[in-house]
């Protein structure tokens, strides 16, 4: 009995010592991986918590996830990943990203374009939280009224340079290799598309629309535009900034990221999407989209309702979105747009406005090529005397793409 006694007193001195031991063990937290830029508006939007499980936010090198996700010690994981749009074709082929299902009212609180950016094959696969789309900058002391239609706006900044008021009659960055984002306007405006979509909404790289019939009809104008010297393919993106910033060009093609740039100029301007160049066909720009992907370690991690509620409720609520956009790394819209609804910039407002009839950046694989391609027909048709007409220009584009297996 006695050496009972003295059992019972050391153990309970063991426990004294150790601490008392919790009712129950503290939840498994859910791990986010994001770009180091976007750490702090993920911790915000995320910052609650969900039903007491914690959220830890890590920083990593975004641009190699998919590297990344493949040698990763499960333990170590994320559950959750932030990505930009274009990234959804190759994550989702790889089932390093988990198909979300998505309440339709949350669907419809945000840009249908932004969502269109996280779809592949018949699921959706992300929320989008920010986006981004270029728009028209004109110098509004140089063109107090905004031209109808492109037309127009080609009239104005031609006789501006014949007066020799300007130098610049469009700013339209091309370069070297082309630039089929900035290009991307003027070639939707005239019926070109890079790719259709299949019964989802999602894209098919079989459906090519680089030289498809309407745009066809309709290139010749390409054709004018580099003849009058409207469009100059040798005009690079700083060229470009500077001649709009001079006051050496009345329109120039720019994003989100410009806003600081256009803060400096002395002069009144107007941020507008690009007026039509053919009856009811709009010139669309392309939208860049970046979001939340739930990973299938949130699954091996038993987090996985967690992770699909942060994304799919918290994070793509207006408050969510707003409290990310307030803390974000990067100048764009949020995605919710009762969240968009609150921005006070006016400026990235606009440029939202600009973007109305977006259609999404192509998020699969066969878009580099595609956007190679497509690049290289612009500069091709735009050089100035000796340039390609458009009609061969294009057709080779789609060509060369057909021959590299897109």
């Amino acid at each position: 009995m006695r050496t009972s006694r003295i059992l019972l007193g050391a153990l309970l001195a063991l426990a004294v010592l150790g601490g008392a031991q919790p009712a129950h063990a503290a939840k498994k937290p859910v791990v986010v991986w994001v770009d180091s830029s976007m750490r702090a508006a993920t911790k915000a939007v995320f910052a609650a918590g969900i039903n007491g499980r914690e959220v830890r936010v890590r920083a990593r090198d975004m641009s190699t996830v998919a590297e990344q996700l493949r040698s990763v010690d499960p333990a170590d994981a994320p559950d959750i990943i932030l990505i930009d749009n274009a990234q959804t074709a190759a994550l989702a082929a790889a089932t390093l990203i988990e198909p979300l299902t998505i309440p339709a009212q949350t669907t419809k609180g945000l840009v249908p374009a932004a969502v269109d950016g996280f779809r592949y094959g018949f699921g959706n696969y992300g929320i989008p939280m920010q986006r981004q789309n270029m728009a028209l900058i004109t110098n509004a002391d140089l063109v107090p009224t905004a031209p109808e239609t492109f037309a127009k706006l080609s009239r104005a900044a031609l006789q501006l340079k014949a007066d020799g008021r300007i130098s610049v009659p469009f700013a339209l960055a091309q370069g070297e290799k082309g630039n089929a984002e900035t290009t991307y306007p003027l070639f939707s405006g005239l019926g070109g598309f890079a790719f259709g979509t299949n019964a989802a909404g999602s894209l098919d790289p079989t459906k090519v629309g680089i030289d498809n019939k309407q745009f066809r009809e309709n290139s010749p104008r390409i054709d004018t535009w580099n003849e009058t010297g409207l469009l100059d393919s040798g005009l690079s993106a700083e060229r470009a900034r500077e001649a709009f910033v001079s006051g050496q060009a009345p329109f120039w093609i720019a994003g989100p990221d410009d806003i600081a740039t256009l803060r400096t100029v002395t002069f009144r301007y107007r941020v507008t999407a690009v007026p039509r160049i053919l009856k009811r066909v709009a010139p669309a720009p392309l939208l860049r989209s970046w979001g939340f992907a739930v990973t299938p370690f949130a699954r091996q991690h038993r987090v996985l309702p967690a992770a699909t509620t942060l994304v799919t409720q918290v994070a793509a609520s207006a408050e969510g979105q707003a409290a990310f956009a307030a803390a974000s790394g990067r100048i764009g819209l949020p995605a919710n747009i009762a969240a968009a609804a609150r921005v006070a910039d006016r400026v990235l407002v606009a440029f939202g406005a600009a973007g109305s009839d977006a259609v999404a950046y192509p998020n699969i694989p066969q878009w580099a090529e595609a956007q190679a391609a497509l690049g290289e027909a612009w500069r091709d048709s735009t050089r100035g005397p000796g340039a390609t007409p458009a009609a061969e220009a294009f057709a080779a584009a789609q060509k060369r793409f057909r021959s590299l297996g897109g």
